[in-house]
Formats: structure tokens, C-alpha cells, sequence
């Protein structure tokens, strides 16, 4: 995603007028409409209803504003395993700035969610600002935190008066009730932007968190770096990871996945001024985390077999049967116009080691979006996981009449 003006764009969200004519009509029981138009349902409780059904039409995942959706399915939890936890950046207090990471859990694999935690401190309830948050289970123990933790991990400091964002991480050991900063990672020099942390864990037990770094003035608009740490507590440096020799372009919004072979894949965009840019999306794969190939490396831009193309904010989902999903924000024709599979489709790879020539399937979204464009809200940064009973559930963001909101659905 380009930032042209972060903070004047989120407000736009938060007040339901990103994108106009988005939200549907209200629906009977007096929500407000589905995201792409329908009606929809609030979320429940996450304790009074039976099995998810094959197809779960979308329901609200809560009533307040939800930007920045994530979802993962519990794998080393015991008792607790299967369990999916969800999260959101949301806003409160009586100026809508007291930010905050609120926390879902499913117990009824993704029927329905209750807020069970808040994510917060002094910066991001003092209205510093805060975004692009990332949700994390650690699968092995790194220093004091064991296996099983829960790291959340955001941008915070875009509205300070004399900006120097961070990037923070928070810790959970007891299933996202209760959270403890323990890290901040990185502190700009500058006004630059600090965006969108995701972590990975190495067969060492190294800790891996990158994210898209603006500081670096005129040699580059935005680069995606990374920095690591064995005890979650202190970090190394951070050091390059994509920066591309034109200082325009901007490769961002990375996603990290291992895969079933036991090496890495990550997807990002490539926004910018260069019309061969245009946030198109790209994967690039690794055998170690740490080290992604040469820098300024272009990677081929993905392309579905139907020579339809994704573009905006990627996310990367690894399905239970190893093939590979790719989210995004909007989808393209083969002659680069809005297509009208736009918020309605996610794309699946069967090639699971993603190598070669890759061939990339659309299929339709659990939760289709009205139109969306490349604002901060419609369809921004989707989420997937597969439930223990078998469907695919996704969340993702619309506007609604009253701000940005989250909505979750499946699909068997």
C-alpha cells in the first residue's frame, strides 16, 4: 500500500468516509449491512453456537472499528489447541484516539468470537497513533517466553507532533488475556514511517521480525528490513532485506510463511512512482529467514492463470493441504483495469514450494467486498486460516456507516 498521508487516510476510515457508498443497507436485525452489500450478523459470544456450517455467510467480528485483521489457529497450546485467536487495531475514547490491539478468540472453530484481551500502553492509549499489527504464536521457546506464547507486534507513532515512530512487540502467556510490552525493537531517526511487523522463528531458535522502513530518505522511499533476537528482548540492527535500486519504489507489507518443505516464502507489493510498479505483488523464498537473496532483486510478479492480477497489501496463508494462498486488496484485469472479480476472489497456488513456473488459481473469498480501492479499510490486508473442522475463514475489513469494521465468513 502507498501512504501519501497515513494519518488524514485513517481518519477517513475511522469515520466511515474512505470510500463512499461502500457499506450495505442495514440489515433486519439492525446491524449494518454485509461488505459486499448484504446483510449481515454481529459476531455472538464465541460460547453459544454448535459447529460452523460449510459456507458461514459474513458477520461483524465486533462493534467497534477494526483495522489490520489477523487470525491463527492455536498449535501448541495443548487442551487449547485448534482454538483460533483473531485480532484487530481498533480506536476508542471520545476523540476515537486511544488505540489499541483487541483480541478475539473462537472456541467453536470461527462460528463465533469474543473479545477475550487489549493490547495497549502509555504511546498507543496517549493518542501517538498506532497500525499494522501482526498476531504470533511462537512454536518454540525463545529466552523466558515458552513455546506457545503470543506475540503482538505494531506500528506505533504516526501522530506524534514530532514523529519517531517504533516498532513495538507485546508478549501473552496465558491466551491473549493479559499482554506485557517486552520489546521495543526500533526507534526512527527521522519522520520516516516504521510499517507493518511479521515475525518468523528459525530451527535455532532466533526470533526474525521484519517490516518496511521509510527513514532512509532519498536513497529509498520504503525498503523491507529485519532485525533478530534470541531472547525476544533485545535486537540486533536492523539490516536490508528489499531495497531497490530506483528510490521511488516502495517494496512493503512482507508476509512470511514456511512451507511445507521446510523452507521460507515471503510475499510483498512494490508501490511507487513508476507505473511498472503500481503495488503489484511478488514472492521470493528462502532456505533461512535471515537471508533473502540479493537486495535490490526483482522478483516476478504474480499472475493468475488467467491473466487477471492481484494487487494491494498480500498476505500469504498456508493451507492445510501445503497449497499456498494469496490475499490481496484488489484484483486487475489483463489490461490493468479494475477487474469485477475486484474483493471477490483470493488466489491458491498448488505448487507448494513455489519455485519454477508458478501457477496461480482464483477462486472465490469467504467474505466478498464491495469495490474496494486502495484505501486503508475495504478489503485491506485480509486474513485466512483453516479451521479444525475444515473451512477456510477469512477476515477482512469494510467501511460501514459509522467507520471501518471487521467482518469474518468461510467457506468449506
Amino acid at each position: 500500500m502507498q501512504r501519501r498521508t497515513l494519518t488524514t487516510a485513517l481518519t477517513a476510515a475511522l469515520t466511515g468516509t474512505a470510500v463512499a457508498g461502500i457499506a450495505g443497507p442495514a440489515s433486519a436485525d439492525g446491524t449494518s449491512g454485509g461488505p459486499d452489500g448484504t446483510g449481515g450478523r454481529a459476531g455472538g459470544t464465541g460460547t453459544d453456537a454448535g459447529p460452523a456450517p460449510a459456507d458461514q455467510v459474513p458477520r461483524l467480528l465486533h462493534d467497534g472499528i477494526g483495522l489490520y485483521p489477523r487470525a491463527i489457529r492455536l498449535a501448541h497450546q495443548g487442551a487449547a489447541d485448534e482454538r483460533l485467536l483473531a485480532s484487530v487495531v481498533t480506536f476508542e475514547g471520545a476523540d476515537g484516539a486511544e488505540g489499541s490491539g483487541a483480541i478475539f478468540e473462537s472456541t467453536d472453530g470461527g462460528a463465533t468470537f469474543a473479545q477475550v484481551g487489549k493490547v495497549f500502553d502509555e504511546a498507543t492509549q496517549g493518542g501517538e497513533g498506532i497500525c499494522c499489527a501482526t498476531l504470533y504464536e511462537l512454536p518454540r521457546a525463545i529466552g523466558d517466553l515458552p513455546e506457545g506464547a503470543l506475540l503482538w507486534s505494531a506500528s506505533v507513532g504516526a501522530d506524534r507532533a514530532e514523529r519517531r515512530m517504533t516498532i513495538r512487540v507485546w508478549a501473552s502467556t496465558d491466551l491473549g488475556r493479559s499482554w506485557e510490552r517486552v520489546a521495543i525493537t526500533h526507534a526512527a531517526a527521522n519522520e520516516g514511517g516504521l510499517w507493518e511487523p511479521e515475525f518468523a522463528t528459525t530451527d535455532d531458535g532466533t526470533l526474525v521480525l521484519l517490516y518496511c522502513d521509510e527513514t532512509d530518505g532519498g536513497r529509498h522511499s520504503q525498503k523491507i528490513v529485519l532485525q533478530t533476537s534470541t531472547d525476544a528482548l533485545t535486537w540486533s540492527d536492523p539490516v536490508p532485506v528489499i531495497e531497490l535500486e530506483d528510490p521511488t519504489s516502495r517494496p512493503g507489507m512482507p508476509n512470511v510463511r514456511r512451507l511445507p518443505d521446510g523452507r521460507w516464502a515471503m510475499t510483498y507489493e512494490v508501490c511507487g512512482e513508476s507505473p511498472t510498479d503500481a503495488c503489484r505483488l511478488f514472492v521470493r523464498t528462502a532456505d533461512d529467514p535471515r537471508d533473502w537473496g540479493p537486495v535490490t532483486a526483482r522478483d516476478a510478479v504474480i499472475v493468475a492463470d488467467d491473466g487477471t492480477e492481484p494487487r494491494h497489501t498480500p498476505t500469504l496463508t498456508l493451507d492445510a493441504d501445503g497449497s499456498v494462498i494469496l490475499g490481496s486488496q484488489m484484483h486487475y484485469t489483463v489490461d490493468g483495469e479494475i477487474s469485477p472479480q475486484n474483493g471477490q476472489v483470493l488466489l491458491r497456488s498448488r505448487n507448494s514450494a513455489l519455485t519454477g513456473d508458478i501457477s496461480w488459481a482464483t477462486e472465490p473469498a469467504p467474505v466478498p467486498v464491495e469495490d474496494p480501492d486502495d484505501s486503508p479499510c475495504p478489503n485491506y490486508s485480509p486474513t485466512f486460516v483453516r479451521t479444525a473442522a475444515g473451512q477456510l475463514l477469512e477476515i477482512t475489513t469494510a467501511p460501514g456507516t459509522d467507520g471501518c469494521r471487521a467482518w469474518y465468513g468461510s467457506r468449506g
